[in-house]
């Protein structure tokens, strides 16, 4: 028969025969002929896609079988409780298997959820009519009480079993408890299997498909490995920031150094990037590059150092202020000392002077 519609999603629902569990279907097929009829359903192929696809090739006769299901999600049970004891299947390929019904069964509890929020099933009595045929069977003699209330009765009855119907019709849909009682395994083993299936390296997919780890263990893998993936991510944003950090320091050190060499040679130029390396007098190591925190230093000390400078300068050498300094020092200890004082202070002066002068 020709025309028949092939639905991938009917296809792909059970794992595929192997090459030689193939060969010898057809060998079969080609010696004996289709003995097993197709099942279509809306001319869509629901079983029989190996069958199908030898006897097209090979130009076999085949026999079909025409079922009526109420929707996709009834056509897919009736393939996996068809096909589902004919297979030596694990609990990972029934996870596997169970989690493409996920589609349609949240199709089908979105119309439910409809359903629950006031919008009943076409062809469902709402009270409205319910009431109206409920009048329309009432007697036609008004004056007649005892027939009023058993019609009055039968209304209230008739709401009730609308009740109940549409309570019936918009029982929620719990999806993954759903998928587990397909698969026939524990709601938890559904979630950890949807994980690795969406997550999981390929290498770790493979082995708990061949049964060389749990489906447990697979799952704590991938876990570990989706929080290595976010952590690498991290890391990765840390050093593409600090990179980009150290790319801009350096073009704004290249641009400083290129300031500096037209700069006179005692010039001292900020470097806001420079740290010290070790901690001296002033905590300084490189005068010529100074950080913002040491310059302002800087200027402290040298407020200190002017201010001392600019009093020597001031002071009078005339003979009366000198007389009077000496009015006070009028012992040879007392002289002695202060003759050291003037004598270091004279040292220090001149190394300031030669300073500033370059010979440092």
């Amino acid at each position: 028969m020709n025309g028949l519609i092939i639905d991938n999603e009917f296809k792909d629902l059970l794992p595929p025969l192997s090459e030689e569990q193939k060969e010898e279907l057809e060998k079969d097929i080609i010696k004996n002929g289709c003995i097993n009829s197709l099942t279509v359903w809306k001319n869509i192929l629901i079983d029989g896609h190996h069958r199908h696809e030898i006897c097209t090739r090979n130009n076999i006769q085949f026999d079909i079988v025409e079922m009526e299901f109420k929707d996709r999600l009834e056509a897919m049970e009736w393939i996996w409780m068809n096909q589902k004891n004919r297979r030596n299947l694990t609990k990972y390929e029934l996870a596997q298997i169970a989690l493409k019904f996920k589609p349609v069964i949240e199709a089908r509890a979105k119309e439910n959820q409809k359903l629950s929020e006031g919008r009943p099933e076409k062809g469902m009595s709402t009270l409205s009519n319910l009431h109206q045929n409920t009048i329309l069977m009432k007697p036609s003699k008004t004056n007649n009480e005892e027939n009023l209330k058993m019609s009055d009765e039968n209304f209230e009855k008739g709401l009730l079993k609308s009740s109940n119907l549409k309570e019936k019709e918009i029982t929620p849909i719990n999806t993954r408890k759903e998928i587990a009682k397909i698969a026939g395994v524990s709601e938890d083993t559904i979630h950890k299997v949807e994980v690795i299936e969406e997550k999981a390296p390929e290498e770790i997919k493979q082995q708990v498909k061949k049964g060389d780890i749990t489906i447990n263990s697979a799952y704590v893998l991938t876990k570990s490995a989706i929080e290595a993936d976010k952590k690498n991510a991290e890391y990765e944003k840390e050093y593409q920031e600090q990179l980009e950090k150290e790319q801009q320091e350096n073009e704004e050190k290249k641009k400083l150094e290129e300031i500096q060499k037209n700069l006179p040679e005692n010039a001292v130029v900020l470097d806001k990037f420079r740290k010290p390396k070790e901690a001296h007098i002033f905590g300084i190591e490189d005068f010529n590059n100074l950080t913002m925190d040491q310059f302002n230093d800087c200027i402290k000390h040298s407020k200190k150092y002017r201010d001392a400078i600019s009093k020597v300068a001031l002071l009078s050498t005339d003979i009366e202020a000198l007389m009077a300094w000496g009015a006070i020092a009028n012992t040879p200890d007392i002289v002695e000392i202060e003759l050291q004082d003037i004598n270091s202070a004279i040292q220090n002066l001149i190394k300031i002077q030669n300073y500033f002068k370059g010979g440092k």
